[in-house]
């Protein structure tokens, strides 16, 4: 298993990538290295969009952040959190006890956090390590995998409390009124913020420059999110926004262009897994197109958990949309 051995990600201070708008590049300890969080400047205060981990890292980046752009904790007008990965959630009750601020997620997803980081994440734990090993994975690189998300349950305490937004609510964000916009696949809740005067576009996880977001088969949760995810992919390329600010890397001015590329790269991937299944006339499992296709010895085992997943999210499409069949663990072309 590859062994992450390059040094911290540093502090790198806020830039305003929109009118009153500025990117706060936090320090994640995984393989990506920043969490793009925003800092919105409205009439009455400041909106502040995710988080990162709750780590060190973060707990000196945010201070520094504020004091660069001249911001007391009193002046967080609110939190918005756009999905429930660690990286976008897990110093948000930090944040919420320095601040005082309330916090917002779209309310699909508050499921998603209570079932991986609440009261139901041992079970779902389990339920995981289950799944992966009946696809085909090593049970001891399952037990990994359940051991490192209970090694990440600290970086995400403690919970916020969060105040649920539902679908098509208009919210007023730093200087702009946002669309709340359910967008699923790379989560079941993950909501993007639209706000159709500017053409800004809070796009966190749904849409990267230069890089895929993870779509991935979870159990208890959406069993096709990559039918989901090709759907969000269409509605953001309809929405005429002109600028994405997302949740990694940099930012996005051909929003529709980088919506199909993406749709592109999923179908070039659908084919390179069907492939992979080609090798023995019985099929493969999950974990054998894994093995083909990403190569797992070479991944964290952070990156192996996701690899998994986003095989089993292609295998599944493939299987519904009848282009493959699922004897057993194994899968095979029709």
């Amino acid at each position: 298993m590859a062994q992450t051995n390059s040094p911290a990600p540093q502090y790198q201070a806020p830039t305003e990538v929109a009118p009153d708008i500025f990117l706060v590049p936090i320090p994640i300890p995984i393989p990506l290295r920043y969490v793009n969080c925003y800092l919105m400047r409205g009439p009455a205060g400041w909106t502040l969009v995710d988080t990162g981990f709750h780590d060190q890292l973060a707990v000196d980046a945010w201070p520094r952040a504020f004091a660069d752009l001249g911001i007391r904790p009193q002046d967080i007008d609110q939190i918005l959190l756009t999905h429930y990965h660690p990286d976008h959630i897990g110093a948000a009750g930090w944040l919420q006890q320095w601040t005082g601020a309330p916090a917002y997620m779209h309310d699909v997803e508050l499921r998603q956090l209570e079932l991986f980081w609440g009261e139901g994440m041992a079970p779902q734990v389990e339920r995981l390590v289950a799944f992966f090993a009946a696809e085909g994975m090593p049970a001891e690189m399952a037990q990994a995998i359940g051991h490192h998300h209970h090694q990440q349950f600290d970086l995400v305490q403690p919970l916020p409390t969060l105040t649920p937004v539902p679908t098509g609510a208009r919210l007023a964000l730093g200087r702009g009124q946002y669309e709340v916009i359910h967008t699923p696949g790379h989560s079941d809740g993950l909501a993007i913020f639209h706000d159709s005067q500017t053409g800004i576009l809070l796009a966190n996880d749904m849409i990267l420059a230069k890089i895929t977001p993870n779509v991935s088969v979870w159990p208890g949760c959406s069993p096709n999110p990559l039918v989901q995810y090709l759907a969000s992919l269409e509605k953001v390329e309809q929405l005429g926004a002109r600028l994405a600010l997302p949740g990694h890397r940099s930012m996005i001015a051909d929003v529709a262009g980088r919506a199909r590329e993406i749709a592109d790269h999923h179908q070039e991937r659908l084919e390179k897994m069907a492939a992979a299944t080609r090798v023995d006339p019985t099929g493969a499992t999950a974990w054998q197109v894994t093995e083909r296709i990403f190569r797992p010895e070479e991944l964290t085992i952070h990156q192996v958990r996701f690899a998994m997943a986003e095989t089993l999210a292609h295998l599944v499409y493939l299987v519904e949309q009848g282009r493959m069949v699922k004897d057993g663990n194994r899968y095979r072309e029709q």
